[in-house]
């Protein structure tokens, strides 16, 4: 497995009594599963996060040029990886209690085959994926002290592809971003992974549809809970965000063959 984030503190995103200054920070919390699927049982080959803070009481306005936001991605470098599971599970763990809003897209769809992949591991208990599922189930009575978690595909709709909603709420996805849409694309993630050859590309595809999707998750999650804003109501709007542009201008560092910069721009 392979971790690329640009935050601090990898291991306590939310914060921790450890570190030697301490602020209260409210976290909205996007995720999002890469699958690929060969026919039989969906095969989890990356994951991420998005983490941006927004204020308690009224709404942040976002823009792609001040672009700014924390992110964790976990990519299976071969399959199956149960390490990638394990490092997931660790952070929703910390995410149900410390982040102020969890949104997840069709997550019912992906908590279920957590679920499936987590009783697979024999005898390898997965908290977080466990008490996310459940807390996910009731939703609309959270417990004390723990994150309001939003479907977005749910809250604001128009259905359960993420693509779809997304242009729906004026924010601009490029061709090049969630290619995991098309089946024939997941299918040849699972061949070149099981391979072990030519996996450093792939990973590194892997990881920027995992962020894309988060970081729309995210900014669906604070539209739908009043927490974000942005000028766009369609796609033609000046207003309208481009999601390839906004990862560009915060991860382009970490993914040079798909934001094609170089170190002397």
């Amino acid at each position: 497995m392979r971790s690329i984030t640009n935050l601090g503190w990898p291991d306590t995103p939310f914060g921790s009594t450890g570190r030697p200054v301490q602020r209260s920070v409210q976290w909205l919390t996007g995720l999002s599963c890469q699958w690929t699927d060969t026919g039989q049982e969906p095969t989890l080959v990356g994951a991420a996060a998005v983490l941006m803070p927004v204020h308690r009481t009224r709404s942040t306005p976002v823009s792609a040029d001040l672009a700014h936001f924390g992110f964790m991605v976990l990519m299976a470098e071969a399959v199956p990886d149960t390490g990638l599971l394990d490092a997931l599970d660790a952070f929703l763990v910390q995410a149900r209690r410390q982040a102020r809003i969890i949104s997840w897209h069709s997550a019912a769809d992906d908590l279920q085959a957590l679920r499936d992949l987590a009783r697979s591991c024999d005898g390898h208990r997965h908290p977080g994926v466990t008490s996310l599922s459940e807390a996910w189930v009731d939703r609309q009575k959270p417990e004390r002290d723990t994150a309001h978690c939003v479907d977005t595909a749910l809250a604001l709709g128009p259905g359960s592809v993420i693509r779809e909603t997304a242009e729906a709420h004026a924010l601009m996805v490029s061709d090049a971003l969630l290619l995991p849409q098309y089946p024939t694309h997941g299918q040849k993630r699972h061949r070149v992974l099981a391979e072990g050859s030519g996996t450093a590309l792939m990973t590194e595809s892997i990881a920027v549809d995992a962020l894309a999707q988060a970081l729309i998750t995210t900014l669906l999650g604070g539209k739908a809970t009043g927490h974000l804003h942005w000028g766009g109501k369609t796609l033609n709007d000046d207003g309208a965000l481009d999601i390839y542009a906004m990862i560009d201008a915060v991860a382009w560092g970490h993914f040079p063959s798909v934001f094609l910069r170089t170190l002397n721009q």
